[in-house]
């Protein structure tokens, strides 16, 4: 198997978000290799799926290429295939659990959280349910779901930099960008 190994910088890598991640090709490729899918792209689709931290994107060069993108939330662990020449999702390899998926996407009392009230400011919550996705030292985000379990909102709050940026998911459109 050839694979050619392309190296991700390590970081929270939001897609459309807060922060973001770059691929930096590791060695050049001659015109029957080169993929037609970026690094970047296959990215793009795998933080359609999941957000947290990029582990590691690979390109390999076999009969099919594809890229292997690692990423790591705080509830497990991800192995995504991403078709290099059309961008698909090809597949979810099994990951690694780091906690039980109730821990993380149960509703939360979210009140003492430094963002709840820029939230409460910029969104109507008074039929929605906080609902935690990721918390670690880095970062924390949200999503506000409506009483069908759908997800109207997404917050992603920076706690360093005490940035907070509020996505309303039926529109795509950006709520709020700012510090709080």
């Amino acid at each position: 198997m050839k694979k050619l190994w392309m190296r991700a910088i390590v970081g929270t890598a939001i897609a459309g978000g807060i922060g973001g991640a770059t691929v930096a090709a590791a060695t050049a490729f001659n015109d029957s290799e080169a993929p037609e899918v970026s690094g970047e792209q296959a990215l793009q689709e795998v933080f359609s799926k999941v957000e947290g931290t990029v582990q590691e994107v690979e390109l390999g060069l076999e009969d099919r290429r594809y890229y292997e993108v690692e990423v790591e939330s705080s509830v497990r662990e991800y192995e995504f295939l991403i078709d290099a020449a059309s961008g698909e999702f090809l597949a979810e390899e099994p990951g690694q659990e780091n906690a039980s998926d109730d821990e993380f996407h149960r509703p939360v009392d979210a009140m003492d959280y430094a963002e709840y009230s820029m939230v409460e400011e910029q969104v109507d919550t008074g039929r929605l349910t906080y609902h935690l996705a990721t918390d670690n030292p880095g970062n924390r985000i949200l999503f506000l779901l409506d009483e069908n379990g759908e997800k109207q909102f997404k917050t992603i709050f920076l706690k360093d930099s005490r940035e907070l940026e509020i996505i309303d998911l039926s529109n795509g459109e950006q709520v709020y960008r700012g510090d709080i």
